[in-house]
């Protein structure tokens, strides 16, 4: 048997995350989508759809995946065009609910690749999974020029919020366990800091040391 699952694809950080997994040999495939194809112009197109095959068809030369093996896919959009492929390259597919190890270890490969854009792992377990829009956005704003590359900006839910014009002040942490989401290192209660006010469905506050800044 083969399966098929994703991650990421509802982060607004990021492009997303497709595995294949074949549960008999213990047998894994990842790749990631380029967050660029969720830009403004891509987007509209669907290129990421297109993307997903290409995906698939490598990871399937990579595990010599044969036609007579069952194909469990998980339900959702991002197999729009898989199911045709497969269609057309004669296997056999369902469309299920993926569960279990499957399922954990894609999310943890997507959550692996955010920590590398920058994201800190704390943060990742606040925002929970699938990442929380208006949370991710507090990262954003603390490196907004770098940050947004990565970001899916073809998204009607950015288009409602690109305009935002952050305000941003001296201040001093009075809190305990609050990090900078610029170094992701811990701001020590009492500290200097610079503060990002935005709104977005509703006031938000992003901190980060003096010296990040």
């Amino acid at each position: 048997m083969i399966q098929i699952d994703d991650a990421g694809s509802g982060s607004f950080v990021g492009g997303t995350c497709i595995g294949i997994y074949r549960p008999e040999t213990n047998e894994y495939y990842f790749d990631i989508i380029p967050v660029e194809l969720y830009n403004k112009e891509n987007f509209k197109k669907k290129y990421y759809l297109d993307h997903v095959v290409a995906i698939i068809s490598e990871g399937f030369r990579a595990l010599c995946v044969h036609k007579n093996e069952t194909i469990e896919i998980c339900r959702g959009y991002m197999f729009e065009k898989l199911t045709h492929w497969l269609d057309n390259n004669g296997f056999c597919w369902y469309k299920t609910h993926i569960t279990g190890r499957f399922q954990e270890i894609v999310e943890e490969n997507f959550s692996l690749y955010t920590v590398r854009l920058g994201i800190p792992k704390p943060y990742i377990k606040y925002t929970k999974f699938p990442f929380h829009f208006h949370k991710l956005l507090r990262w954003v704003y603390a490196d907004f020029e770098e940050r947004i590359l990565n970001c899916k900006t073809g998204w009607d839910s950015w288009s409602k919020y690109e305009g935002i014009t952050p305000i941003v002040y001296d201040d001093v942490m009075t809190q305990n366990n609050f990090f900078c989401l610029k170094c992701g290192d811990y701001i020590k209660k009492g500290s200097n800091i610079k503060a990002i006010r935005f709104f977005s469905n509703r006031e938000h506050f992003t901190y980060i040391h003096n010296k990040c800044f």
